[in-house]
C-alpha cells in the first residue's frame, strides 16, 4: 500500500508527520480504508461544523473574491446561513434540504435571493472540500428557482424626475451613467487618472477590460462640476465629496424616490441598472452593451 503525503511508518504503527510532530494513526497492517479514515478525522479537527468551515471561508476564501462582492456574501453568511445550518455537521445537510430551502424561499416570494444565499453555500461547500470538512456539495445537482430577466426600459420623463429630485452627487452619477453606459460600480470607482485627453476609461469589473468613452459636451460638463465636488482621487463622490460606496448609493437612491413620490405622486420603479439599458437605445448609434437582449428599444416598460 502507498502511503499519503506525510504518513510514515514507525515500529508496529502508522504516524502522520507534521513540522517533527508525530501523530499516530494506526497500525501498520490496518486496513486501508481504515488508515483514510484516521486520516481524515486528524485533518478535519476544529471544523466539525458548518459554522466552523464559515469561519475558514471568511478568512481563506471571502479575501480573494471583489470588494465589492465581499460584504454580501458576509451578510449572508452571518444573517442567513449560519442561523440556518451553522450548528450542523457539513456531511448532515442533504440536496433535499437545499431543495426545501429554495421551495420555501420561491414560497415567501424571494426565490432570486434564495438562488444567491445557495450560491454562497455551495462556495462554503467547495472550501470544506479543500481542507477536508466534509465528503461532497449537497447544492451540486439542485435546481434553482426561475429567474426573470429584468427588462424595465426608463423613459425620459422618468429619468427627468430623478435628476430633478436626487442629490447633487447622485445627479452626477446617474447622468454619467447614462451618457457613457458604464455600470455603477465602474463609476464609483473611476479616479482622476481616469479623466483622459480623448476621454474617460474605466477598467471594467466585469471582464477587467479597459474601455473609453470620447468626450462629448454634457460628458465633459458633468465630469467637470463633478470634480470640482470632489475632496479625494475619486471623480464622482457624495454629499461630502468623498468616495460613493454602494450603501451610499443605495440611500440616495431611496431617498430620491421618496422624495420624487411625496412631491408628485409618481413611483419610479427603475433600478441604477437599468440606466445601462437605457443608454445603449437612447445612444445614436448604440453603445453596444445590449445586443443579447436584442437592444434595449425593443424592450418593453415593466408596470
Amino acid at each position: 500500500m502507498k502511503l499519503p503525503p506525510k504518513v510514515h511508518r514507525k515500529g508496529p504503527s502508522l504516524y502522520y508527520v507534521e513540522k517533527n510532530k508525530w501523530t499516530r494513526l494506526c497500525a501498520a497492517d490496518a486496513p486501508e480504508h481504515v488508515l483514510h479514515g484516521e486520516l481524515w478525522k486528524l485533518l478535519r479537527k476544529g471544523v466539525d461544523t458548518l459554522g466552523a468551515v464559515m469561519d475558514s471561508y471568511k478568512v481563506r476564501a471571502l479575501p480573494k473574491l471583489a470588494l465589492s462582492t465581499q460584504p454580501d456574501y458576509e451578510n449572508i453568511i452571518e444573517n442567513v446561513l449560519r442561523p440556518f445550518c451553522g450548528h450542523m455537521h457539513p456531511d448532515d445537510l442533504t440536496s433535499q434540504d437545499i431543495a426545501a430551502y429554495l421551495q420555501m424561499r420561491e414560497d415567501e416570494g424571494h426565490g432570486a435571493r434564495g438562488n444567491k444565499e445557495m450560491a454562497v453555500l455551495s462556495s462554503i461547500y467547495s472550501h470544506g472540500m479543500r481542507i477536508r470538512a466534509c465528503v461532497s456539495n449537497p447544492c451540486y445537482g439542485v435546481r434553482r428557482n426561475k429567474e426573470e430577466s429584468r427588462t424595465y426600459y426608463i423613459h425620459d420623463d422618468e429619468l427627468r424626475l430623478a435628476l430633478r429630485y436626487a442629490s447633487v452627487g447622485l445627479r452626477h452619477l446617474i447622468w454619467a451613467a447614462y451618457l457613457t453606459g458604464f455600470r455603477q460600480r465602474d463609476l464609483r470607482n473611476l479616479t482622476r487618472e481616469d479623466v483622459m485627453p480623448e476621454g474617460l476609461r474605466v477598467r471594467q469589473s466585469k471582464d477587467g477590460k479597459h474601455e473609453i468613452r470620447t468626450w462629448t459636451e454634457s460628458l465633459r460638463k458633468v465630469v467637470r462640476r463633478a470634480l470640482t465636488r470632489s475632496k479625494c482621487q475619486y471623480v464622482f463622490t457624495n454629499e461630502y465629496g468623498q468616495h460613493w460606496s454602494l450603501s451610499g448609493v443605495q440611500t440616495a437612491m431611496r431617498r430620491m424616490k421618496a422624495k420624487c413620490k411625496a412631491e408628485t405622486g409618481v413611483t419610479l420603479g427603475w433600478r441604477f441598472h437599468d440606466i445601462r439599458a437605457k443608454a445603449d437605445s437612447d445612444h445614436e448609434t448604440g453603445l453596444g452593451l445590449m445586443r443579447r437582449y436584442n437592444r434595449a428599444r425593443k424592450l418593453r416598460a415593466v408596470k
